[in-house]
């Protein structure tokens, strides 16, 4: 016996005695836009008179199932297995796929009884578009997909633009799954990229973890993950949202320049890359511009994720990193000027960060010790990684060419407060 939208009024005879009869339900669609995941059913238990009357009712029930949601997993989480591409020679770094970030996003469903994996598939289809079907779908490892029906699909909507916050409390409301982030337009925008309407409607219909939009289409790739990051903590909040920031970029360029190192060089020793002093870099005006810019949209940002995630300012580190503008579809957008050190990889207390080749000061890169200082505070250690040719000159970075799945929450969803 079996009910479903075709079939939905069963009858099961009484044969006497006692015994009991067991039912099951499963969930096989997702909350979504035109479905809040609630499934009611009707018991009633009637008592037949004789064959030429109607049964007389004993005993009615309702009974709600809800579907369990798709639930993202943040980078306080411990990792379980991580996913990159692999090239075993530099001829073929223009070919490997820079997009295991952006193809799919791992998350799980919970239940009392049992919780398995579901992985999120993007609807902007890539070089790994069927990885996420055909390797890791199989018992106990979900799927999930939702594709615009004009498939109007743009960089926005690949899932480095999708993250998730560890758990927060805002104004007394507890988030204890976290809150899922995106990046759209700025809200008064008449123009502008977003994330497909299909994939937005069905983060907002999961309800465990409300989402917050960010402003990300200044951005040419206009992902969230290119200007901020959550790492683990051992104090406050439990993590710190890590946020680049051009000013504090400046700050160090004239810091050194201050102690005598302005002939010190960026990207000394790289290929196909011309070295550029902090000097040249101080006095350049347009990219001080530019980056005041850029700040400008840091700074909106930071704002927003203050409020909605109940952050003060001593949660938030400030990385310094630079950024130029290039023309876009006819639009000025921004792109690092070096290795975008927020766009990292977090694995527990180890950050795979990529290598900014920066201005080196007694053999060291400045930039790296920079970073190092800020996060030796957390206990976290640092390990830089040279992407520049793999990712960073495809606009790209370590974690958009890389993918981690996590342990789930030991919190149950179905103890959120609605």
């Amino acid at each position: 016996m079996m009910l479903n939208s075709g079939v939905l009024t069963r009858e099961v005879p009484y044969v006497g005695g006692s015994e009991e009869v067991h039912f099951y339900v499963e969930g096989r669609r997702f909350p979504d836009k035109d479905f809040n995941g609630l499934i009611s059913i009707n018991l009633s238990l009637l008592e037949p008179i004789n064959q030429a009357l109607p049964e007389t009712p004993i005993f009615t029930d309702k009974v709600v199932f809800r579907v369990a949601p798709w639930i993202m997993t943040p980078n306080t989480l411990e990792p379980i297995e991580v996913f990159v591409s692999l090239s075993r020679s530099k001829s073929h770094y223009s070919h490997i796929p820079t997009v295991f970030q952006d193809e799919l996003e791992f998350g799980y469903v919970d239940a009392p009884h049992h919780h398995f994996p579901v992985v999120l598939d993007s609807p902007r289809d890539r070089e790994l578009n069927n990885f996420p079907y055909n390797v890791l779908l199989g018992p106990d490892f979900g799927y999930v997909t939702r594709v615009p029906h004009r498939r109007d699909v743009s960089s926005m909507d690949s899932f480095g633009n999708l993250e998730v916050s560890p758990p927060v409390t805002v104004n007394g409301k507890e988030y204890p799954l976290g809150r899922i982030i995106i990046g759209v337009a700025f809200p008064t925008a008449t123009k502008g990229r977003n994330m497909t309407k299909v994939v937005q409607d069905f983060l907002w219909a999961q309800t465990v973890q409300e989402p917050v939009a960010l402003f990300s289409d200044w951005l040419v790739v206009g992902h969230v993950d290119e200007f901020m990051t959550f790492v683990p903590a051992p104090d406050r909040k439990g993590f710190r949202l890590l946020l680049t920031s051009p000013d504090a970029g400046y700050k160090l360029f004239r810091g050194l320049q201050r102690d005598g190192h302005g002939k010190a060089k960026l990207f000394d020793g790289l290929h196909d890359e011309k070295p550029v002093t902090v000097d040249e870099i101080l006095d350049d005006e347009n990219l001080e511009a530019e980056n005041n810019y850029v700040q400008s949209c840091v700074d909106w940002n930071r704002d927003v994720l203050k409020r909605e995630l109940g952050l003060d300012d001593e949660d938030i580190i400030d990385l310094p990193i630079l950024f130029k503008m290039a023309e876009d579809e006819g639009v000025l957008r921004a792109m690092p000027y070096y290795p975008d050190m927020v766009n990292m990889i977090v694995l527990g207390k180890n950050l795979g960060i990529p290598k900014p080749f920066g201005p080196k000061v007694n053999g060291h890169c400045a930039l790296e010790a920079e970073m190092c200082r800020l996060m030796d505070g957390l206990g976290l250690k640092c390990t830089f990684i040279d992407d520049f040719a793999a990712y960073h000159k495809l606009l790209g970075e370590v974690h958009c060419g890389s993918n981690v799945r996590r342990k789930a929450f030991e919190f149950k969803w179905w103890n959120v407060e609605m």
